[in-house]
Formats: structure tokens, sequence, C-alpha cells
């Protein structure tokens, strides 16, 4: 039973900081590329909710011993996912991206966020759990609309 509590914290710690590092992401992608400063500003501090959300989650889910379920969850995958957000931020140091690439990366971090559904491998009947975890699920959703609308309204085909 403690191994299993010790999983998710350890899933829900390593999503507070991948919200966070795309936080940060998006933050430089606002200073690198001025004609969308407000568009990235918005989504970062938009993740930067998330990650105070994890937070949030991972209190009201262990707060009173609160039953749960963990799925199947690859940590190694969660810590692949940030690496890779990680990689882009290096790139963007170093200059190698441009605008485009920076609304395709975006998209496809978001993308992977939900197809890969790392949020919903906890699972709490706890009510103010399900909702902080549905809220961050919607605002992701929303995000990649977002973002899907700015590619096809900016690079269309």
């Amino acid at each position: 039973m403690e191994d299993m509590y010790w999983k998710a914290g350890q899933v829900l710690d390593v999503l507070h900081k991948i919200e966070l590092i795309v936080a940060e992401l998006y933050r430089r992608f606002s200073h690198s590329f001025d004609q969308d400063r407000v568009f990235w500003e918005n989504l970062s501090q938009d993740e930067e909710s998330h990650a105070v959300m994890v937070t949030e989650l991972k209190n009201t889910l262990f707060k009173n011993g609160s039953p749960f379920e963990l799925g199947k969850i690859n940590l190694l995958a969660l810590s692949t996912y940030r690496q890779g957000i990680e990689i882009q931020l290096g790139r963007l140091e170093r200059g190698e991206l441009r605008r485009q690439n920076a609304f395709f990366i975006a998209r496809d971090f978001e993308k992977t966020l939900i197809d890969r559904r790392f949020y919903e491998s906890i699972q709490s009947e706890n009510p103010e759990y399900r909702a902080i975890q549905d809220k961050i699920r919607k605002e992701t959703e929303f995000h990649l609309q977002k973002l899907e609308n700015y590619i096809k309204t900016l690079f269309p085909l």
C-alpha cells in the first residue's frame, strides 16, 4: 500500500516539474517571438497555474488517506517527456528554433499530454481531486485547440 502512495507521489511530483518546465519554455518563447508575446505569456501563466493545481492534487489525494487507484503509468515515459521539453529549451537558447517551430512544438507537447493521459493514471472518487483533475484536462485541451487555431491561421497549408 505504501508503494502505491510513493508511486502516486512520484507521478505527481514529475507532473509538477513538467508543468513548470513547459511554463518556462512558453515564457522563453514570449521573449524570442515578440509578435506572439502575449499569447505565450498567457500560456506560460496557465502552465504555472497547472503546477499549483498538481500540488493541490497531491495534497487532496493524500489528505485523510483518500482512496485512489493507480493505473499503469511509466515514470520513464514521464521522464522522457520532460527531457523532450528540456531539449527544446536548449535548442531555443542556441537559436535553433523559429517562430513556426515554437507553435508546432507546443502543440505536440500539449497533444502528448492529452493522448498519453498522464493525469488520468491516478483516479480518485474524491470530488475535490476530480474537479482539479478535470480543470487541468479541460485547460490543456483548450491550449491544444488554441495552438491548432493559431497554426491554421498563421501557417496555412
